[in-house]
């Protein structure tokens, strides 16, 4: 087993922690033809919230679908596939807002149309409020103990929000572990889990402590 009380370079990891308060934009849809100039028109914070703010479980939106547009398109157009293919796109390391932006055009220009919806799409956007948490790790030992005690918003701000929003390349444990103690195979691991696809924030950090636990705990 990995000597978990190893401080590795010394480098600490001190965790932030944010919150996105709506700021509600002029943008709607009616349309899927509308819905298209709404993502290419919207702000990168829009994207963020439509597409990975679901990951957080106060964000009600239903399982089966991993954003707000994909919803949409099932709800208020009814083509759930159309919707499937939109829930499907990937969030995974290095993919930011502006290469799911890319995707979404690609998938719904080509079969967008002036059907009005059941309801209008209300684009909304945000602006991260970021502060400092009390939790600092300087060992394996205590970032193990403290993934499992952060609070769901400093979990996602440094595994999805900063990386997605092209603030840091990589998520901020991957690349703590990486460089301050050479875990290219845990980092690497943690990097290949898609946020896109959760809309619980809790079943994200137990699937990023079970590879914690099986790749330092072995």
């Amino acid at each position: 087993m990995m000597d978990l009380d190893s401080k590795g370079k010394g480098i600490l990891f001190e965790f932030y922690a944010a919150y996105y308060p709506p700021v509600y934009s002029k943008l709607k849809a009616r349309s899927l033809k509308e819905l298209v100039e709404g993502i290419k028109k919207a702000d990168k914070y829009s994207l963020f919230y439509h597409i990975f703010h679901p990951i957080f479980s106060s964000h009600l939106i239903p399982e089966e679908y991993s954003n707000d547009f994909a919803h949409w398109i099932a709800e208020s157009l009814g083509d759930k596939e159309l919707a499937e293919l939109v829930s499907d796109i990937s969030g995974s390391e290095p993919r930011t807002v502006e290469d799911v932006r890319k995707d979404l055009i690609e998938i719904l220009e080509p079969r967008a149309n002036d059907t009005i919806g059941l309801s209008e799409f209300v684009f909304v956007s945000c602006r991260p409020i970021i502060y400092k948490t009390n939790y600092v790790a300087r060992s394996l030992a205590e970032f193990l103990d403290l993934i499992q005690t952060i609070p769901a918003r400093s979990l996602v701000w440094h595994f999805v929000a900063k990386r997605v929003l092209g603030i840091t390349r990589r998520n901020d444990f991957s690349e703590w572990l990486e460089t301050n103690f050479g875990l290219t195979e845990v980092a690497e691991a943690l990097s290949r889990i898609d946020p896109q696809t959760y809309v619980n924030e809790e079943i994200l950090r137990k699937d990023i402590i079970k590879i914690l636990e099986r790749m330092l705990l072995k």
